[in-house]
């Protein structure tokens, strides 16, 4: 064993620079693995530490408008499947009277409600995740505006409407678990039940959410079916367990996912590099293995030899990768943190990276051994005489004629020769490419205000929602007769959501958000079909599509007010909101059946996005105004930040690659075309030109690889970031992405750093003389 390691050491030595490229891939390897493992094992944590003491409700009905509690208590009596049950009450205040530092929310998308602290479940926490408590004229502000506008606790909030102020001290920043993502949007403050009280007599409108707790077996599906069966208030959106939960695997999730991918990428590429250094390395002793086989060495201890090396590389880049992926994961775990806590068990985050990282090495030490006994498969004759070396290779002869591009045809020429050689570094070149442009163009994608399209929503610059109130029509009045008459105005659509029942697979009645409005006028991109343009056409979103059994051309029967309606469904589309169930039809809703009205618009091309909201908001303020592009901000806005970073070390560890691959296959190259080498500078050949020529080789190969990782980034990218968001309704997604830098700026900057590479990596030649050659 002594000899073994002896042995281990002084190929170590002799090859530093090929086991330093090849640590570091694999150490790269193992930390981005273990880092996306412990961003996974924190959001675990963080979540059920979260719900664990807020004890968030399975299922919720939002409502706006008056109740008969008195029914609600005897609904609950009478079913069984229901534990425990609540009424939060919200006073909904408009954002223009909710001021800080002396500027209103009224540019937030979100929709804010004061409450009081809740006295059986879904309690509001503080930055210590124990139930929240606050005096009169304190509040507790959610953690999603800590973060945004950076509040802290001492400042102070104002609201005013009139003559009416009030100044609240905030005393907490406050976890909901419910509400917390940026995807939901709603906000709760916490105030005490005096303030509440008060501020209910000046301001601010009543909105009410039914929460229940259910018992085992009893799904949040089956509870809506009875709760709305019951004829129970419903002026609002219904919001069940798995909604909050698929928000939460989004906006906490989505990075660890993203890590986790670029993790495979790297592995991929760390056993190609693996494969093709043990291959060269082999290929340069076949000599020295034939010697050992030839005098009685078994072939066991031949592969001992080689495999030793590579397990305590793994092991040690397994160690060091295992520990840079603690300050690595917990990086990218500040915002799950900052808005869940840290969780109730801190053992998921050592577990899981290690567990991975276990399997990793366990994984590269496997293919280790495979790769070595194929290699050592050869007879003692075969090996010793270089057959199977000279089999694989090929020749080159250089040609007899004047050429125009010498290094040019002989770079080329022995390309073609040596093929299979250079086929493995086109892969991992193909592949560091893919690496760059994969979260590039997924952040992109989310950028990308066209991304609206995933979620149900056609591309437009502004929006008006006109949520559910006693005036709400007169508000959808007021809207269309200001944009009617207002010249910047282009065009507008208005479109009203209500509800309808039908039966999923199971049989189970389920209630489905359906919106009626010109589909045409702000258009989405299909799955299938198109979207409905009859009165008896239906179109369904793809989880809807799913859950329904349906597809493009079937016919679904949905019942309203006790009719049964039959649609025939036109098309398929994307939607990740409201749990990515939702459908378009022409249903000529009941005004007591009208959820909202949205109305999406255009204006004129030169006018100012910014300027007109800001009008609007004015004229229209009893209305949620909203640009488009900031939408997608408020909510999008931290994962595209977190994406971002991702992005730029994914850049980074690409470029790396490029380096130590081309620095490590120059010096693979060199080494074994010492004599071809040699006898070039021999016949007339300058130092100049043989560098000439192998700068040729490589960058022919990177620019072949720069063009597939392009191809391969815009398709086989589509379905894996595809395959990331299927479980939130997205099938099939077009990565949208920026042409100059996908198809200049990157190519450029990965030609020129392997040039550059080529350049200082092929200094060595100018040692290489035919003496030497005739002196071995």
């Amino acid at each position: 064993m002594k000899l073994l390691f002896n042995l281990v050491r002084k190929d170590f030595k002799r090859n530093r620079i090929i086991t330093t490229a090849l640590a570091v891939f694999m150490i790269l390897s193992a930390v981005f693995m273990s880092g996306g493992l412990r961003i996974t094992g924190i959001m675990i944590s963080s979540l059920n530490g979260l719900n664990k003491v807020a004890v968030p409700p399975e299922y919720v009905q939002m409502h706006k408008g008056e109740y008969d509690e008195e029914a609600f208590n005897d609904f609950v009596k009478e079913q069984d499947g229901i534990k425990d049950a609540l009424i939060v009450k919200m006073l909904d205040i408009n954002n223009k009277h909710i001021i800080y530092k002396g500027e209103s929310l009224e540019k937030c998308l979100m929709d804010n409600g004061f409450v009081t602290q809740n006295e059986k479940f879904d309690f509001l926490l503080d930055q210590n995740n124990k139930i929240a408590v606050v005096q009169d004229g304190e509040i507790g502000v959610p953690v999603y505006y800590a973060e945004v506008l950076n509040i802290k606790a001492g400042d102070t909030i104002v609201l005013r409407d009139g003559n009416y102020q009030k100044e609240f001290k905030v005393s907490a920043i406050i976890r909901d678990s419910t509400m917390n993502s940026a995807l939901s949007y709603s906000k709760r403050f916490l105030i005490s039940q005096n303030d509440q009280d008060e501020l209910a007599l000046h301001m601010g409108e009543w909105e009410y959410c039914f929460e229940f707790l259910l018992n085992e077996n009893v799904s949040p599906a089956v509870m809506g079916n009875t709760y709305m069966d019951a004829g129970m208030p419903s002026n609002g959106v219904a919001v069940t367990t798995g909604i909050f939960n698929m928000i939460n695997a989004f906006s906490y999730g989505l990075i660890a996912v993203v890590i986790m991918a670029i993790s495979i990428l790297l592995i991929i590429m760390s056993i190609l590099c693996l494969a093709y250094i043990i291959r060269a390395t082999m290929a340069e002793e076949n000599y020295s293995i034939g010697e050992m086989k030839a005098i009685g060495i078994p072939e066991m201890d031949i592969e001992k030899i080689y495999q030793i090396k590579y397990t305590v590389l793994v092991l040690a880049a397994a160690i060091i990768g295992y520990l840079a992926a603690i300050p690595f994961g917990d990086f990218f775990s500040e915002t799950i943190i900052r808005y869940c806590g840290y969780g109730d068990s801190q053992r998921i985050k050592w577990v899981l990276p290690l567990a991975g990282v276990v399997l990793l090495s366990f994984f590269v030490i496997f293919r280790c051994h495979r790769i070595i006994r194929r290699n050592l498969n050869s007879t003692v004759v075969e090996l010793m005489r270089g057959e199977e070396k000279i089999n694989k290779e090929g020749h080159y002869a250089l040609p007899t004629k004047e050429l125009k591009c010498r290094n040019l045809v002989i770079a080329l020429g022995e390309l073609k020769c040596s093929w299979r050689e250079y086929f493995l570094i086109l892969l991992i070149f193909v592949f560091s490419s893919f690496l760059i442009l994969l979260p590039m163009n997924m952040n992109n994608t989310i950028d990308n205000p066209a991304f609206l399209t995933y979620m149900g929503i056609g591309k437009s610059d502004i929006r008006i929602d006109i949520q559910y109130s006693e005036n709400l029509i007169e508000q959808k009045e007021a809207s269309i007769a200001y944009l009617e008459k207002e010249p910047e105005i282009g065009r507008f659509s208005v479109y009203k959501n209500g509800y309808v029942q039908s039966r999923n697979g199971d049989g189970e009645r389920e209630y489905i958000r359906v919106q009626n409005g010109d589909n045409f006028v702000f258009p989405l991109e299909y799955l299938e079909g198109n979207a409905p343009a009859e009165k008896n056409e239906m179109a369904l979103s793809y989880l809807n599509a799913i859950d329904l059994e349906k597809k493009a051309g079937d016919y679904v029967t949905v019942i309203y007010q006790g009719k049964e309606l039959i649609f025939r469904v036109c098309g398929i589309y994307q939607d990740i909101t409201y749990g990515g169930k939702t459908a378009k039809a022409a249903i000529d809703f009941d005004i007591k059946d009208i959820e909202s009205y949205m109305i999406y618009l255009d204006v004129r091309e030169g006018v100012d996005i910014d300027k007109k909201v800001a009008e609007m908001r004015t004229l229209l303020s009893d209305s949620k105004i909203t640009p488009v592009n900031e939408f997608v901000f408020q909510t999008l806005g931290g994962i595209v930040e977190n994406m971002s970073l991702v992005e730029g070390v994914a850049i980074v560890i690409s470029l790396l690659f490029s380096i130590l691959i081309t620095i490590m296959f120059l010096q693979l190259i060199t080494a074994r075309e010492h004599s071809a080498i040699a006898i070039k500078k021999a016949i007339g050949f300058s130092t100049r030109d043989i560098r000439i020529q192998l700068g040729i080789r490589i960058l022919v190969i990177q620019f072949l690889s720069i063009l597939i990782g392009t191809i391969l980034a815009n398709t086989l990218g589509e379905i894996i970031f595809a395959a990331m968001l299927s479980s939130l309704g997205v099938a099939r997604i077009k990565m949208l992405i920026e042409p100059v830098w996908v198809y200049l700026i990157c190519p450029s900057v990965q030609l020129l750093v392997v040039a550059i590479t080529v350049i200082i990596g092929t200094r060595i030649i100018r040692n290489y003389h035919i003496r030497d050659q005739i002196m071995e």
